[in-house]
């Protein structure tokens, strides 16, 4: 249910609201951009110039920091160690966390606040809420320095990639704030943030009805960059390809929280003319990607240290798929080690062509859980290929209601024809085996309450499912 002041704010005129978003953005600053924050992008630019020692050297001396600190001052981790009778003194390096347990995220989604360093007045701290794909929410504790450096990271490892910075270039977002009523069916469906130089558009009301103000909207704003969930700035720029308009200019494109498909990538390259560069992390800070010019994901060894392990636990080389598995390095807030958040994913051998030494990330094939499983136990991901060859698609979501039963619900685009939705059954049976699967045509598929897209649905009760 909204709150009073969520509700005051939908009733408010526009002017009133582009306001009350710099007045936001004012008091946020000085959690984001400020002497914290300067002091961290120095520190990050000198840090771009170092060896794979030196980052490896320094994650094993953060290592040294952060156990330590978790044994004696967070009730998880001190009760952990007496109980595993594990010595904190005899963890010295990356290599010596394997000594730890991997820690489930429902375990931390049961008593966050066991995780946060006991030393801490948490009445002084801001607390983030976040939810995944599960829906079930997640209390995240964060300091000036955490907030800062969750920013300075992204801009100098991200942005910086193309040169863009965030306050400094004017700005498009698409994320998860409600900054229209759900109710709503007219523009505006954002809201101006003069402080920041940003457009914020909703993520809620990207129906096939209103991507046409969306569009409008973006020309007349102008903006050097846009950034927001893969789907959302998808949506749009399938509504520019798919109706032939002009190209909407931007100097870049960036993407985040979602797995970003090849089809989206090259919709949304077409429709702005510009390059896109995804980007990975979680709210947790215990990892974080952002890819070059070179196309490489080149992940941030200060955030965390990144383990790929395979069902039984044990590393895998690179390039092949595990589950990651991060130590936080730099949350001293609420320190999470050997972490497993939920992602698949591989690291990548040898060094990028753009001559940064920092290490690589394979590639991010999307959340453990967002699969279709068979009845024999198969684990089917990774289904960007379903939708190939059908150009009339303007969004879908796969289904799974019981081992034999989907369906593919289909935002029809303006060239769709029952072709499209027989060549994206025949595409996913080719994957599944004998099956029933039904095309649904709807005129839009719902988000999560963060505004995030979930391409894949499986409905099957956890007890149903093979580990």
């Amino acid at each position: 249910m909204a709150s009073l002041g969520q509700k005051l704010y939908w009733k408010a005129p526009y002017s009133a609201k582009c306001w009350m978003a710099s007045w936001n953005a004012r008091r946020l600053g000085r959690w984001r951009y400020g002497p914290e924050y300067e002091k961290l992008l120095k520190d990050i630019a000198r840090r771009d110039a170092w060896t794979p020692q030196q980052f490896r050297d320094y994650q094993d001396r953060q290592v040294r920091e952060i156990v330590g600190l978790a044994a004696a001052h967070v009730p998880y981790y001190r009760a952990l160690f007496a109980e595993g009778a594990i010595d904190p003194a005899s963890i010295r390096n990356v290599d010596d966390l394997a000594k730890l347990p991997v820690l489930e995220k429902h375990v931390v989604r049961a008593d966050p606040v066991a995780f946060v360093d006991e030393r801490l007045d948490r009445r002084r701290l801001m607390v983030a809420h976040t939810s995944g794909t599960t829906g079930t929410p997640l209390d995240l504790y964060r300091d000036v320095t955490q907030e800062s450096a969750a920013f300075a990271y992204f801009d100098a490892r991200c942005h910086a990639v193309a040169g863009m910075r965030r306050v400094r270039n004017p700005s498009v977002s698409l994320g998860g704030h409600l900054v229209a009523s759900p109710e709503r069916n007219r523009p505006p469906f954002w809201v101006h943030n003069p402080r920041w130089r940003q457009l914020y558009m909703s993520s809620y009301h990207l129906s096939p009805d209103y991507l046409g103000f969306y569009v409008e909207e973006l020309r007349r704003f102008r903006g050097d960059y846009i950034e927001g969930y893969p789907s959302s700035v998808y949506a749009i720029a399938n509504y520019v390809v798919a109706n032939d308009l002009a190209p909407v200019p931007f100097k870049a494109c960036f993407t985040t929280a979602e797995t970003l498909f090849d089809h989206q990538r090259q919709t949304i390259e077409r429709a702005f003319a510009s390059r896109l560069y995804n980007q990975y992390g979680c709210g947790e800070m215990t990892g974080f990607a952002a890819e070059c010019a070179g196309g490489s994901m080149h992940l941030s060894p200060e955030i965390g240290f990144v383990e790929v392990l395979d069902d039984d636990g044990k590393p895998v080389p690179a390039g092949q798929t595990g589950k990651l598995v991060c130590t936080s390095l730099i949350n001293r807030v609420q320190p999470f080690l050997r972490y497993a958040v939920g992602d698949v994913g591989s690291r990548k051998a040898g060094q990028c062509p753009c001559g940064r030494l920092l290490p690589l990330l394979g590639g991010i094939e999307g959340r453990i859980d967002a699969v279709l499983i068979t009845r024999d136990g198969r684990r089917i991901g990774r289904l960007d290929p379903v939708f190939k060859g059908a150009k009339g698609i303007a969004e879908a979501q796969i289904v799974q209601d019981d081992y034999d039963k989907f369906r593919i619900r289909i935002v029809p685009g303006k060239d769709y024809t029952s072709a499209d939705g027989q060549r994206v059954t025949e595409n996913l049976a080719q994957r599944l085996g004998e099956a029933d699967i039904r095309v649904e045509l709807t005129g839009s598929i719902e988000r999560t309450a963060a505004g995030k897209f979930r391409a894949i649905v499986c409905n099957l009760p956890e007890a149903q499912r093979p580990k």
